[in-house]
């Protein structure tokens, strides 16, 4: 099994937004709210049956590219990083019953909801498993992939 380290954050992060961008665009064009009652407009701060809120995805972007850092900022954007992978986790979980019906109040197909519920349990595994070691100062945790000396 791979070593944890932060330097993996930021190439996770990279592969993984076109996804909630994808799922923005189809939200819009199916209009899929975060609740059977609501309506597009809620993918920036709520999210929906197809995205996460996209907040989430503009902080995780900075937290991996902040975690590959040295002190204070590297422990900051993995605890940024770890914050955000646990609210994926959790989305995708608790959160799927309602994603379900949101997706089809709107008549959007229950399978790119599962697609993306799906997609957020295996990132955020891969997520937490680099990110928590480095906010807790251990293992590989500096640019360079050493451990601290």
């Amino acid at each position: 099994m791979p070593t944890p380290t932060p330097r993996r954050l930021l190439p996770i992060v990279l592969a993984y937004l076109p996804v909630p961008l994808a799922g923005a665009a189809l939200s819009a064009a199916w209009n899929v709210g975060a609740s059977p009652g609501g309506d597009s407009g809620d993918m920036f701060l709520r999210g929906t049956a197809l995205t996460p809120p996209l907040f989430l995805p503009a902080a995780l972007l900075a937290g991996a590219a902040a975690a590959r850092r040295r002190g204070r900022a590297g422990r900051a954007g993995a605890g940024i990083v770890t914050l955000v992978g646990a609210a994926f986790f959790a989305g995708s979980t608790a959160n799927l019953p309602n994603d379900f019906a949101a997706a089809r109040a709107a008549g959007s197909p229950p399978v790119l909801t599962a697609a993306l519920a799906a997609v957020h349990i295996v990132l955020s595994v891969g997520l937490l498993y680099n990110a928590v070691p480095a906010l807790l100062g251990v293992g590989a945790t500096h640019e360079s992939g050493a451990a601290p000396a």
